[in-house]
């Protein structure tokens, strides 16, 4: 049974005035730890993280992703809100991930991440750790 992790970290949001210091610190830490326990990780820090990026690596963790497998899904940068344009949130906002090209392609939101999370084999073992506000 394969472990595998995918750690992202950003400190620096080029175009906004809101960068921020331990991102990628964090993420090199979480790396090495989850490296310790036998994982397989994929890491991307600041420009590396782009929202592409981050679709593409979380898309290639679940979809290798067999039953039995446990991955884990680590970010460590700036966090959102935008108004929710579907209905499905009470308070009326979806939360969002705050990706390196932000203020060129926008954030990354929870309901993506939802449909990707949701094309992972029965049986993955899925674990999702964020250190972001979402206060916007």
């Amino acid at each position: 049974m394969a472990k595998r992790a995918l750690c992202i970290g950003i400190n620096n949001y080029p175009g906004t005035d809101s960068d921020l210091s331990g991102c990628v610190n964090d993420a090199r830490d979480w790396t090495a730890a989850l490296q310790a326990q036998g994982f397989t990780v994929t890491t991307l820090l600041d420009a590396e993280a782009t929202r592409d990026a981050m679709v593409s690596a979380i898309g290639t963790l679940i979809r290798d992703a067999q039953p039995g497998d446990t991955i884990v899904f680590t970010y460590s940068g700036h966090g959102t809100w935008v108004e929710d344009k579907d209905g499905d949130e009470p308070d009326g906002r979806d939360e969002a991930l705050c990706p390196h090209d932000i203020t060129r392609v926008g954030p990354l939101l929870d309901d993506d991440i939802r449909v990707l999370f949701d094309r992972r084999a029965a049986g993955v073992r899925l674990l999702l750790i964020s250190d972001s506000c979402h206060s916007g």
